[in-house]
């Protein structure tokens, strides 16, 4: 068996999503635990190419890129992998390993359930605001769906809610390119009783994250996709950062494999997973947003950030949820301490994006084929700068 330390995979993703018929939905239940400056340096190159020209980068960053660059290329097992790690001594760095053909380091990459972060933070801003509160009812802003009587916000944000996971039912990726409305992905969801009644249990849906855009866009008055900017993209300056299917991508999209090493990227419609998953950025923009999120105050206050992880709900002996956000034990990390972040994966990408309070450090992970773990990309970091 092997020994060597893991970091907890929380990715919430199931293996008929990342390779079978069903549409790029997000992400579903969780697998058993297995594991400065905006852009300071921007590295694209593959293995063995030569080294970037010396500038006025700090000895010590010059370093760390060579130690995460080869340690990137190491744990590569896809056609691209890339790692954007920020700290307070080197910035935000990307790094990239593979063909230039399928991805660059400016690539935006798909990130699937990331995207509940942007949600989520944008739902808990609207909570400070007062505009709502987390104890709402879902009737209150979404009336008229079947069997969620007791459910409120707070139950869709932390997966208590009991609500039937739309991934999970085999006819949704029948018609991979189906333009889907939220409202029947909801309706689609909803056919199916729910796993347990309201708060008395723990059951990942991306059907609650379908229904809190919902929610989103009634409190808000515009498309989840400009609530989205204003709450949760534009406080944290990015600008590389966009919701697929119903924004306008300013850049190229990463290309996506399956394990047979086709082309898949372009085989979906996006807009089934919406709020639950439908989100693409760079590599830079999602590292500096788990960093601005979880360790700034340009998002969420102290109050709003410790709205989101106070009462999070257990999920194993080592991680739990809080809202829209999973927090890993110290004991995954390869000595880093804890974590607060989310996995995602969608067809043909698959990614980590954490943060490590103890260490004020931000690391991302992307690779581009099913199969493929984003996880041994972050192990591979965190032993290069911490061990």
């Amino acid at each position: 068996m092997n020994r060597a330390p893991r970091l907890l995979i929380v990715s919430l993703a199931l293996a008929h999503l990342a390779c079978g018929s069903s549409p790029p939905a997000a992400d579903s239940a969780p697998p058993p635990p297995d594991l400065g400056a905006r852009l300071d340096l921007l590295l694209d190159r593959g293995p063995g190419s030569p080294e970037r020209a010396p500038d006025s980068r700090p000895a010590a960053c010059v370093a760390q890129d060579a130690k995460l660059q080869a340690a990137l290329d190491a744990a590569r097992k896809s056609p691209n992998a890339m790692l954007a790690v920020r700290n307070a001594a080197c910035g935000t760095s990307v790094y990239l390993s593979g063909s230039a053909a399928t991805a660059t380091a400016a690539s935006l990459w798909r990130v699937g359930s990331v995207t509940k972060t942007y949600v989520a933070a944008s739902v808990v801003a609207l909570v400070a605001a007062g505009t709502l509160g987390l104890d709402d009812p879902l009737s209150k802003w979404v009336p008229g769906v079947s069997a969620t009587d007791g459910v409120t916000l707070r139950m869709l944000l932390n997966h208590t809610s009991g609500i039937f996971n739309v991934t999970e039912d085999p006819t949704f990726g029948k018609d991979p390119k189906r333009v889907w409305t939220p409202a029947e992905t909801v309706a689609l969801a909803t056919k199916h009783d729910p796993y347990f009644l309201p708060g008395a249990g723990w059951h990942y849906s991306n059907t609650n994250y379908i229904l809190l855009g919902m929610v989103l866009e009634k409190a808000g008055g515009a498309k989840v996709s400009a609530i989205l900017r204003k709450h949760a993209l534009g406080p944290a300056g990015l600008t590389h950062t966009f919701l697929e299917g119903e924004e306008t991508l300013v850049g190229q999209v990463a290309r996506g494999f399956d394990k047979n090493g086709n082309d898949i990227t372009d085989a979906f419609s996006m807009s089934g997973p919406w709020a639950a998953g439908a989100m693409v950025a760079s590599g830079a923009d999602l590292c500096d947003w788990v960093a601005t999120l979880h360790g700034s105050d340009k998002v969420l206050d102290a109050n709003g950030r410790k709205l989101m992880t106070e009462g999070a709900v257990q999920t194993s002996p080592v991680s739990k949820y809080g809202l829209g956000v999973e927090l890993l034990d110290a004991s995954l990390t390869a000595g880093a301490g804890p974590a607060l972040g989310h996995g995602g994966s969608i067809h043909g990408s698959h990614t980590q994006a954490y943060w490590f309070p103890d260490k004020a450090t931000a690391i991302c992970s992307v690779v581009n084929q099913d199969g493929a773990s984003a996880n041994d990309v972050t192990l591979a970091a965190l032993l290069a700068l911490f061990k």
